[in-house]
């Protein structure tokens, strides 16, 4: 009997402590939304834009400019015009789910994205201008946030002070 009050004692304290577990955000590397991302980049480079991942009514912030997704397919031809020799290396690419119990107390905008899912990339785009000839890199990262499998808000940052010399002179030269 005693062997069996400490049996059933021990699944009863084994039991109370798996169920208060806290749950914990998860990182993937080079997973399957990261591959889509990927070869979206891939028909940026290649001037055969499939933006099909993305949200009709995606939010798109480029640094502090925010467009839809149509703006940002004609951003991409725009690129094309201004560029020549586009790269955009796959570079490093996380997926992580927001689900830990440090992302639900973080407190402020954060604490909303409890459950919600991202995926980091960070990559030197380079291209030539076909205006000046110049060879502008830049470094860069793009937030992709998904809900189920569509991406419904795109988040890149990156130094634009070459790029928009060249966009002004591609203005200037198709007044």
């Amino acid at each position: 009997m005693k062997k069996i009050l400490i049996l059933f004692l021990s699944i009863l304290i084994i039991g109370c402590t798996n169920n208060n577990k806290e749950q914990d955000s998860t990182i993937k590397i080079k997973d399957e939304k990261a591959q889509k991302i990927s070869e979206m980049m891939k028909s940026y480079v290649n001037n055969s834009f499939n933006s099909s991942i993305i949200s009709d009514d995606a939010i798109i912030k480029f640094n502090k400019i925010e467009m839809t997704k149509t703006g940002f397919e004609d951003l991409v031809n725009t690129h094309h015009a201004m560029f020549s020799e586009i790269s955009f290396p796959e570079g490093w690419m996380e997926t992580v789910n927001y689900v830990g119990n440090d992302v639900k107390n973080a407190g402020g905008k954060y604490s909303d994205d409890f459950g919600s899912i991202w995926t980091s990339h960070w990559s030197d785009w380079t291209a030539i201008s076909k205006i000046s000839g110049d060879t502008i890199s830049n470094h860069c990262y793009f937030g992709y946030k998904w809900e189920n499998d569509k991406i419904i808000e795109v988040s890149a940052i990156f130094p634009d002070e070459a790029f928009n010399k060249e966009l002004a002179m591609f203005m200037e030269a198709n007044k």
